[in-house]
């Protein structure tokens, strides 16, 4: 069990979040939400102790064993995997490196006998014996086979050592869990296998998540961090947006109620409040007034941006044509006669494991890389906007986000439409002729949207759109996406983005690629 009694961390003059005194139980999984910049992070970094508040305590039970997921990924480099995920249980990886160190010495006294043996005893009782079966496990349902287990952390990708600091978080079957983001970078099924893992546990956990189909499938409640405060929730995410409007809802019409009842009051009183005969019944009036308070509707720290996709001109018949595609980088083949035709109007994911293709199809298919051999023929009215999976290179200018965003902009597009683009994208006034180098990576994915907006494509391709992204935009982007009546081509890991706007799917797999158009095909992936 976790407590905060009056919990406040102020940065400057104004707090993040204050006075938050909240419960956490074990056994239940709390979702830990909020608009980007609303404190998340923070919040959690208090709640592990690595952060200390402004003002406030922090108090977890007694002897409860808390594992917090790391974001230093190169923390670990001069590790093996394996031991990198015992790592997260300290005082087992404590017992096993001392025991280690004292059978490897060449002679031992009577002493390091008498205590090697009780570390033996210790570390039995706290299942150590099975520690390396137990992380190799966990590394091997992340999709990190066996035999990369004994190499360095230094070794293997970036991609990788996030799954491994999530099998340390994991480990040891821990009492209490915080785990940020927990799902960046996992696939489709290696996020199924995640869900049923956390299932299967007892321990208190709070998770911070921007996958709706994730927090749905895992959580018990949900903590919304805003209008800087803490609000829990029973339910997953959609009992919450369901109970928080709801409950928003009541407050407004409360308080119009309470506004309508106010000026009958103020009417009666200004009426007679001068006749002798009435003064009685004004004074008893005014009384009422006093007592009414109205409820303090505090404004949301949520903003989602306005994204509509338009299409210039629009194709009626076949959009492309893709005949025995194949693409291989030296022996390894990623693509094998692949054939496709997509008619307009479709909408299509593109799914499978990390590193099985999926981006290396979509950039064959927009003509960024060369393939091998096969035909892929668009639509001669085509106009492809395309959402590139790393499009850092499309900010290595320094030009302001005004000027980045006007090199998109068609004949009719005046400076006051793309400053109303870029406003819709939530890029205020003051930021607009701030360098586009200053972006964070959620900021850039929506001038990105901000480039298609502007080009007015009939076809949009988008490779892993929602990295990076809060549920604000998330939401957004999903319903532009929904609405948008050209054709859409698209890769995700985001289960709920998926099931809610494709009519076909692609699954890229390693023996073989799959086309599944029936709609009880679609549930495969819910």
């Amino acid at each position: 069990m976790i407590t905060t009694n009056n919990i406040t961390v102020q940065f400057g003059k104004k707090p993040l979040f204050e006075d938050i005194s909240i419960t956490f139980s074990k056994g239940n999984v709390y979702g830990l939400i909020g608009a980007n910049g609303s404190g998340k992070s923070t919040f959690m970094n208090v709640l592990s102790g690595d952060l200390e508040p402004s003002s406030g305590t922090v108090s977890i039970q007694k002897d409860h064993r808390v594992s917090l997921l790391s974001q230093d990924q190169y923390a670990f480099e001069k590790y093996k995997i394996i031991d990198c995920v015992m790592m997260g249980h300290k005082k087992l990886w404590d017992i096993k490196s001392e025991r280690e160190r004292i059978y490897s010495l060449e002679s031992m006294t009577e002493e390091e006998g008498i205590k090697v043996a009780e570390l033996e005893l210790e570390f039995a009782d706290i299942d150590g014996y099975s520690a390396e079966s137990n992380a190799g496990e966990l590394l091997v349902g992340l999709g990190i086979e066996n035999d990369e287990h004994d190499m360095k952390m230094s070794e293997i990708s970036p991609e990788k050592k996030l799954k491994v600091l999530l099998a340390q978080a994991l480990f040891g079957d821990p009492d209490i869990m915080l785990l940020d983001e927990p799902t960046n970078n996992l696939d489709l099924d290696t996020i199924t296998w995640l869900e049923k893992t956390l299932k299967m546990r007892n321990s208190l956990m709070v998770i911070i998540s921007h996958d709706r189909h994730f927090l749905n499938n895992v959580c018990t409640h949900m903590v919304d961090l805003d209008y800087g405060g803490l609000h829990l929730y029973s339910g997953n995410y959609d009992s919450f947006m369901v109970e928080s409007e709801l409950s928003r809802s009541l407050l407004i019409n409360e308080n119009i109620k309470k506004e309508a009842k106010i000026k009958e009051l103020e009417s009666f009183v200004r009426r007679f409040s001068a006749n002798a005969s009435k003064a009685k019944q004004a004074t008893s009036r005014a009384n009422q007034l006093k007592k009414i308070k109205l409820a303090e509707v505090k404004k949301s720290s949520r903003v989602y941006p306005f994204i509509k996709f338009n299409q210039e001109k629009k194709i009626y018949n076949s959009v492309l044509e893709v005949e025995g595609l194949e693409k291989n980088y030296d022996e390894l083949k990623v693509i094998n006669n692949f054939s496709l035709n997509v008619e307009n109007g479709e909408r299509i994911a593109v799914i499978g494991k990390n590193g099985i293709g999926k981006t290396t199809l979509l950039e064959s298919l927009v003509q960024n890389i060369k393939i091998d051999s096969g035909k892929i023929n668009w639509n001669k009215n085509v106009n492809i906007g395309y959402f590139s999976q790393n499009h850092n290179m499309e900010f290595n200018q320094d030009l302001t986000l005004i000027n980045w965003m006007k090199q998109w902009a068609q004949k009719d597009d005046d400076m006051q439409s793309i400053r109303g683009t870029l406003g819709r994208l939530l890029f205020s006034q003051d930021h607009i002729d701030k360098s586009i180098k200053v972006l964070s990576g959620g900021e850039k994915r929506r001038m990105i949207f901000g480039k298609i907006l502007l080009q007015r494509p009939n076809v949009i391709i988008l490779d892993e759109p929602t990295n990076h992204l809060d549920i604000e935009t998330i939401e957004s982007l999903n319903l532009g996406l929904s609405r948008f009546d050209g054709t859409l081509i698209f890769s995700s890991h985001d289960r709920e983005f998926i099931s809610s706007l494709a009519t076909r799917i692609i699954e890229i797999k390693d023996d073989g690629i799959n086309d599944f158009t029936t709609g009880h095909e679609l549930l495969r992936v819910n």
